[in-house]
């Protein structure tokens, strides 16, 4: 059983608008087979991981309407059966989640109605409302652990490793909470990112990830 999440960062302005689809893994340990571990689960202690498995950044002013209609496309063609679509509620955002409700009300999609979450500047999770340092701590924490992976051939998947380089030296120039990730000439949108963050901060669901034998390759 896959767990694929898409997290859906939406541009506006002068801003792309982006995709990320990210399965959620456990690890086995090296040596372990499959058969092994479901015989003694509680015996072997396993890593998740995050594998980022595709990557879509729209045309600058392209409408909203075709974004949800290409993503929705996406979501309806195998394997994403089992997946879950994570977008930005906040500000514009309210509205498109509009529009991918009437769209999944017409022809559903995903493992469930798409989930829409409000980032805030507050201190704590509260229902869909997440923190801005709780959504880029999802990524920060798998980043420095090198428990997040980018499969190989992806078309932006060497904008998204020169995205998160600059997202880690913000973090250690910083000496701080990272509470957003700035645009700056020269230095990338930031746009994957913010997808990237939405589709791992883990929405309040009882989705399990898969379990897999070997890691994806860098």
């Amino acid at each position: 059983m896959t767990s694929y999440t898409v997290g859906l960062d939406l541009g506006q302005g002068q801003d792309y608008s982006a995709l990320a689809v990210v399965e959620r893994v456990l690890m086995l340990p090296p040596g372990l087979t499959l058969g092994t571990w479901h015989r003694r689960p509680d015996a072997y202690a396993l890593t998740e991981q995050w594998h980022v498995r595709a990557l879509r950044r729209w045309e600058l002013g392209t409408p909203y309407p075709v974004v949800v209609q290409d993503t929705t496309r996406l979501m309806r063609a195998e394997p994403m059966a089992d997946a879950l679509l994570v977008i930005d509620g906040t500000g514009v955002g309210r509205a498109v989640r509009d529009m991918f409700m009437q769209a999944w009300q017409g022809q559903r999609f995903g493992s469930s109605w798409p989930y829409a979450v409000t980032i805030t500047a507050g201190e704590r999770r509260h229902g869909r409302n997440i923190p801005k340092h709780d959504l880029f701590a999802a990524v920060q924490v798998p980043l420095q652990q090198q428990r997040l992976r980018i499969a190989q051939g992806l078309a932006l998947g060497e904008v998204l490793a020169d995205e998160l380089v600059q997202f880690r030296q913000r973090l250690t120039v910083s000496g701080r909470e990272l509470i957003d990730f700035e645009r700056r000439p020269g230095q990338g949108h930031g746009d994957l990112v913010n997808a990237l963050a939405l589709a791992m901060v883990q929405p309040n669901t009882s989705r399990r990830p898969a379990v897999i034998e070997h890691p994806l390759e860098d």
